[in-house]
């Protein structure tokens, strides 16, 4: 069904499309839901394959930064133009977005933010990527993050892992290790649990000065936190290409390892330079190609496989 102005994206028909979402400022002109649903259509091929199929956690904003934002993870009673659904066993249904038509309705729904579980497409209890979040504490600069990075980068590449990078639309990095899904080499959520937080707390070990795993706020003042709880059942991390619901309209975005150089501004890749980001070769565009088994490297850093 149109709509009253004709402004259809996707398939979807958007009411209110010109809502301011995040006000004109020094950094930029508004950003209005046609705006969003745009963006959305046109990043759909790289946020897709870490989006279908696989339960949202969502940050609605309705009215836009200035009203009211909130969390979100199920899913309202089915209609027609509403949201896709996605059953968990036990759980009332979850949002998810399956195609560009689900992206750009969650969009019309108040949608900025998507946060998938990092599990396989309809598996939601099947990990299929680890993910370590990189969270500085109060004074430290992002080269302190980088230097973490690399150090989580060290090791899994040690352990035969391929590790894919991206920002997170702050101050942060996420690390993330794909890993195969298949029946014979398929880990359970509480193995990924226990390699994510046994690797945070080997590179914590080699810098504890910098580097800390303890979840408390006042543990992480001059240091960088590694937070493996991103792994843990029902847990999930910013979707790459997602625009964060915070002043500058960041994007969680990938990058190559090689970027992160001393003149590196996460700050930089933000919905206002989408166009320029998305111009640019997708650094994660072979990401389920460095797919690897997780079970011999379980053995590897003493765990069961």
């Amino acid at each position: 069904m149109p709509a009253r102005d004709g402004t259809i994206v996707a398939g979807v028909a958007l009411t209110h499309p010109g809502r301011l979402l995040w006000p004109a400022s020094g950094e930029g002109p508004a950003i209005t839901k046609l705006d969003l649903a745009r963006y959305v259509e046109a990043a759909a091929p790289r946020i897709l394959p870490h989006v279908a199929g696989r339960p949202l956690s969502v940050i609605r904003a309705p009215a836009g930064l200035a009203g009211k934002i909130f969390f979100q993870r199920h899913a309202p009673a089915r209609a027609a133009a509403g949201p896709d659904r996605i059953v968990v066993a036990g759980q009332r249904p979850f949002l998810a977005a399956r195609d560009v038509r689900g992206l750009v309705a969650l969009i019309q729904w108040g949608v900025v933010e998507l946060h998938p579980w990092p599990c396989a497409p309809d598996q939601p209890e099947v990990p299929d990527q680890i993910i370590f979040d990189l969270d500085p504490g109060e004074g430290v600069g992002f080269s302190a993050v980088v230097a973490a990075a690399g150090a989580v980068r060290r090791r899994l590449e040690a352990l035969g892992l391929t590790p894919f990078v991206k920002t997170t639309g702050g101050r942060g990095l996420h690390v993330v290790v794909p890993i195969r899904t298949d029946a014979r080499r398929r880990v359970d959520r509480d193995q990924a649990l226990g390699f994510a937080r046994a690797v945070c707390e080997a590179v914590r070990d080699e810098a504890p000065d910098r580097l800390t795993t303890t979840v408390a706020k006042a543990a992480r003042d001059g240091r960088v936190f590694l937070d493996y709880l991103r792994n843990g059942r029902m847990a999930t991390a910013v979707a790459p290409w997602s625009v964060r619901a915070r002043p500058g309209a960041g994007l969680a975005c990938p990058v190559a390892w090689g970027e992160l150089d001393s003149g590196f501004d996460p700050a930089a890749l933000n919905f206002r330079t989408r166009a320029a980001v998305l111009a640019r070769p997708d650094p994660w565009g072979d990401f389920r190609q460095g797919a690897t088994g997780l079970r011999p490297v379980l053995k590897a850093v003493g765990l069961t496989g």
